[in-house]
């Protein structure tokens, strides 16, 4: 079945490039907000959701893309549609002096609602705990 592109968009209150690079590129920054644990072994990510000794899914993605302070692009190891990816993107809305949160991700139509709602939960989690 062909997936649909779903992108979604979150104004941040944060102007520091360097501070949300770090949590949108780095295995310790997305732990922070996509998953309990976040590895790195190579061009590899390996997330993890649960709690310790609780495990309960843990997924493997390869980096397709990494451009600093501006996109992290992957794909699921899992993922069976060619040309689905994952991006994570720093972005400058048309405001001044604003940054915003741009995820792209794909899923089955009648999948939309719930990968929407895990993306908006996890930029939330974001928001909350890391004050952004």
């Amino acid at each position: 079945m062909e997936k649909n592109k779903i992108t979604i968009e979150r104004t941040l209150r944060s102007r520091s490039k360097s501070i949300i690079w770090e949590l949108i590129s780095t295995p310790a920054g997305l732990s922070r907000w996509i998953a309990e644990e976040v590895r790195q072994e190579g061009e590899e990510l390996i997330f993890t959701w649960g709690k310790p000794g609780q495990e309960y899914e843990t997924r493997r993605a390869t980096v397709l893309r990494k451009v600093k302070n501006q996109s992290l692009r992957f794909r699921w190891e899992d993922e069976d549609a060619p040309s689905a990816y994952t991006e994570i993107a720093l972005v400058a809305p048309d405001v001044a002096d604003e940054l915003a949160l741009r995820v792209t991700d794909y899923a089955e139509p009648d999948d939309e609602e719930s990968v929407t709602y895990m993306w908006n939960h996890d930029l939330d989690r974001l928001q909350y705990k890391m004050g952004v």
